[in-house]
């Protein structure tokens, strides 16, 4: 996979809110969290999201935005806390589009 920063070079994250469940899967975790870390996220922190940090995302050439890091916790958020926004970091960008990858939300019941 290629990744690129802004403008080809380093340049200040930025932060968004958004809906855990539009972010797309990283093409390594297609099948989405792993159970097991799932689990125990569930058992130690539940629907809290205070104090987690930020996913990290690509955005990708057509808008969507990739999760590069933070699979387990945007996905617990989304899961237990439906409608609740995550902040996540966008730490640059992918030269294709990824509309089409699959979502946290397709996973979810």
């Amino acid at each position: 996979m290629f990744l690129s920063t802004r403008s080809g070079s380093l340049s200040m994250s930025e932060f968004r809110e958004v809906d855990p469940r539009e972010l797309r899967l990283p093409s390594s975790r297609r099948q989405g969290a792993d159970p097991a870390k799932l689990a125990r996220q569930i058992s130690l922190f539940g629907r809290s999201s205070a104090g987690m940090p930020n996913p990290w995302v690509y955005e990708a050439s057509d808008g969507v935005l990739v999760l590069y890091d933070g699979v387990t916790r945007a996905t617990r958020i989304a899961k237990l806390s439906p409608g609740t926004a995550v902040h996540v970091e966008v730490i640059g960008q992918l030269p294709k589009a990824c509309a089409s990858d699959p979502r946290i939300g397709d996973l979810l019941p």
